[in-house]
């Protein structure tokens, strides 16, 4: 049953019509418009007396209606929504550092500490993860990573990255990233995504090794979007983790750098019996082609944002991908009238590491 907030001015009309009737019944010899005037004048006392409780039940009724909200964790504040999550096993990721390889240049023999420093481009410092010996070469391959997390430590591959500490036997500018980059930085998980992935645990409650512990496992501790659980991915007792990075909206594959650190974290959760295998996610370009009407630029605009929209909410990896459900969302645009969908033809059905994304758009005349 629905239980309304009243307003100050509903409590205080429902104060007077009680202190109104008590003191009829108190004093029956008083007139009645002598005790209405008591007690509804805007200049009589039992008015203000009124007025003033009114508006501390109106707080009384604010408060309560907070903290039912704290209940439930579609309703709750960021704080009370942390608490919900940890019941559950899910936690708010912290900001993730950006990893990646470096090829050192030097003098064969020259040994590469471990939190060796370098200075990114945009800023801030990369550390090395390991030690390593300059090769025969005059060359060594080593993982890094970013000193801070955070979306300023992602550096596009072939950058070189200057060591603040001159080292004997080691070319203090060859520190260069390979075409990979460094990628996984991101800021801390926002509230709408710790929400998302609580609700997603409640649902789906851990099971100590079944398909989606793999994504909450993965998305505690990286920025993946989208995680897929894959049986059988090569034969019995394994399992594929297909993982895509960046956003809903524009997916992107993980780099290699990304993928280990993954696994290793995996490797400490997962069964003992299991044999894990992560993998990047291949992204699918959909061609989307069509005809709207009315046929003009911004309701064109609206039907691909809203395509692009439906590809992020409902696209999963692995997973069929409906036809009509696409032509929903663009019906849903603003200012479309009727649309004529000819790509895709039929439901798109990915292969398993496949997750359907909007590829380029083709605008047909309207028949």
């Amino acid at each position: 049953m629905p239980a309304p907030l009243p307003t100050p001015d509903e409590l205080t009309r429902r104060a007077e019509g009680r202190l109104e009737a008590a003191l009829k019944r108190i004093r029956p010899e008083a007139s009645p418009a002598a005790i209405a005037r008591a007690v509804r004048s805007e200049k009589g006392l039992l008015a203000a007396i009124v007025r003033a409780q009114a508006q501390g039940l109106y707080g009384t009724h604010l408060h309560l209606c907070w903290n039912v909200d704290q209940l439930m964790p579609d309703t709750a504040e960021a704080e009370f929504l942390i608490r919900h999550a940890a019941i559950w096993g899910v936690h708010r990721r912290p900001a993730t550092k950006a990893v990646g390889l470096a090829e050192f240049s030097g003098i064969a023999g020259t040994v590469v500490p471990a939190e060796l420093d370098m200075r990114l481009p945009g800023g801030g410092l990369a550390i090395t993860s390991a030690a390593g010996v300059v090769g025969i070469g005059g060359t060594v391959t080593i993982a890094l990573e970013a000193a801070e997390g955070g979306l300023l430590g992602n550096t596009a591959g072939g950058a070189t990255l200057p060591i603040v500490s001159v080292l004997a036997g080691l070319d203090p500018q060859a520190a260069v990233l390979d075409g990979d980059g460094m990628a996984g930085g991101a800021e801390e998980e926002s509230d709408a995504s710790l929400l998302a992935r609580v609700l997603a645990e409640i649902r789906e409650p851990g099971h100590g090794g079944a398909k989606h512990d793999y994504r909450l496992w993965i998305q505690n501790s990286f920025a993946a979007i989208k995680v897929a659980t894959v049986p059988l991915w090569v034969g019995p007792g394994s399992v594929g983790v297909v993982v895509a990075m960046g956003t809903a909206v524009a997916p992107a594959v993980p780099i290699p750098a990304e993928l280990d650190a993954m696994a290793a974290h995996l490797d400490v959760l997962r069964p003992v019996t299991a044999e894990v295998y992560v993998r990047p996610v291949v992204l699918l370009p959909v061609p989307i082609q069509l005809a709207v009407v009315p046929d003009t630029l911004p309701i064109r605009a609206a039907v691909e944002a809203g395509a692009k929209a439906h590809f992020a909410a409902e696209a999963e990896i692995g997973e069929r991908f409906p036809r009509s459900r696409l032509s929903e969302a663009i019906s849903a645009a603003s200012g479309e009238y009727r649309h004529y969908l000819t790509l895709p033809a039929a439901d798109v059905v990915p292969a398993r590491d496949r997750l359907p994304v909007p590829g380029a758009f083709t605008w047909d005349p309207a028949p």
